[in-house]
């Protein structure tokens, strides 16, 4: 059964843990994420969820009808960075028929070579083994007896392929970036550009997320420059892209095109390079983590240059300066975008979306949806941080839904 993530009901002020039904999350024990959402249920006064490592039903060690019983709520969490899980995923996807000219890697070798911290490589092979596994979880979900899910399987994988969300948006009416497609080449993306008239576009690895592989990248008559969180390391005969904390400028057009055309073998998705409104002389956006089709909490993300992700060691910024630049009106039409670009991508129970702010602080358009966006320490709602909030607003749901 899945989650409703329209309606809005109240929550409960006291959950009580006589007659509260068991959590059971789907993800990597000691991962930052499962132990913040452990430390939440904690201090509702709720059991601890119990643990299905992913890396357990990858290899086929864990049968979720063993672990889900009646009346339980299930949260699917991040498969986060764990060596091995990266490598069972990367094998998982090796044997599905996919584009041409992507790189790939056999099962076998997959689960051999060694992992490099911030190495970039195999990155659509990921996504089609993190596909998989998630469409194998919906099939044992769907065995199990009736429950409660937070996350719907199929809106996951769809936020993790950019273009595909970027395209269902886009067909809901939403306002998003004008897309330029997904070019094989640098080639073809010069051609495009060309074509679409369009000088300055962001280049993203379909599949990726925190920034990692992203270039923002502008042509002026003969001067081309590359922004990018990719460090490009020249080894042996060969490139290897490393993500990086660091932006790194490219400017010999040798370079840029190598960047690219790498990019482009793990499948990108290119849009148009919107300007973003200033404020504290620096550019900004939103993450907004909407939960049961509210817009609950909010971060201002600010950079000196074009990409605001925390962990780039940019700053967040002040909620209310923006939100009284902006306006009543404004910020209201900002918010109900938000809520509903997390309807249009599925019955998920909350999702964070990176939302940006044109220069006249009026118009606004939906950058990416992060189905795990909701890693926000210390950011409160209602004097929620998010995963108490998720955890009282399902609790709602399990009950009106009456599933025991």
């Amino acid at each position: 059964m899945a989650a409703n993530a329209i309606g809005m009901l109240p929550l409960p002020s006291e959950p009580r843990q006589a007659t509260a039904p068991p959590f059971v999350m789907i993800g990597t024990p000691g991962d930052r994420r499962v132990d913040l959402f452990q430390a939440a249920l904690h201090a509702l006064g709720l059991p601890p969820a119990q643990i299905v490592p992913y890396t357990a039903i990858i290899d086929g060690r864990a049968v979720l009808r063993e672990y889900v019983a009646a009346g339980a709520i299930v949260r699917i969490e991040s498969p986060g960075k764990d060596p091995t899980i990266q490598h069972q995923l990367i094998a998982a996807g090796a044997g599905i028929v996919d584009l041409p000219g992507m790189s790939r890697i056999s099962a076998d070798a997959a689960l051999q070579f060694p992992i490099e911290r911030g190495r970039l490589r195999y990155v659509r092979q990921w996504y089609l083994g993190l596909r998989a596994t998630l469409e194998e979880i919906d099939r044992q979900l769907a065995a199990c007896p009736r429950h409660y899910r937070m996350n719907d399987l199929p809106s996951i994988a769809l936020m993790f392929d950019k273009s595909a969300c970027h395209a269902r948006l886009d067909q809901r009416g939403i306002p998003v970036p004008r897309a330029l497609g997904s070019p094989a080449s640098f080639e073809a993306l010069r051609e495009t550009m060309r074509q679409q008239r369009c000088p300055r576009v962001f280049v993203k690895l379909a599949h990726g997320s925190s920034a990692a592989g992203v270039v923002a990248y502008q042509v002026s008559g003969d001067r081309q420059l590359a922004l990018t969180t990719v460090e490009m390391v020249h080894e042996n005969g060969e490139l290897r892209l490393y993500n990086s904390r660091r932006l790194c400028a490219y400017r010999d057009p040798r370079e840029i095109r190598l960047l690219i055309d790498a990019l482009c073998r793990e499948h990108v998705h290119v849009e148009q390079w919107l300007p973003k409104a200033g404020i504290a002389d620096q550019r900004f956006d939103l993450r907004v983590v909407v939960i049961d089709g509210r817009p609950r909490h909010v971060v201002v993300r600010l950079s000196r240059g074009p990409m605001t992700n925390l962990h780039l060691l940019n700053n967040r910024g002040d909620v209310v300066a923006v939100r009284s630049r902006m306006g009543a009106a404004a910020w209201r039409d900002a918010m109900d975008t938000c809520a509903r670009t997390v309807a249009a991508l599925g019955p998920s129970l909350y999702a964070g979306v990176d939302l940006l702010i044109r220069p006249d602080f009026r118009r606004h358009a939906v950058l990416e949806v992060n189905a795990f966006g909701d890693l926000l320490p210390g950011v409160l709602d209602e004097g929620q941080d998010t995963y108490t909030a998720e955890i009282l607003t399902a609790l709602e749901r399990w009950h009106t839904a009456k599933v025991l």
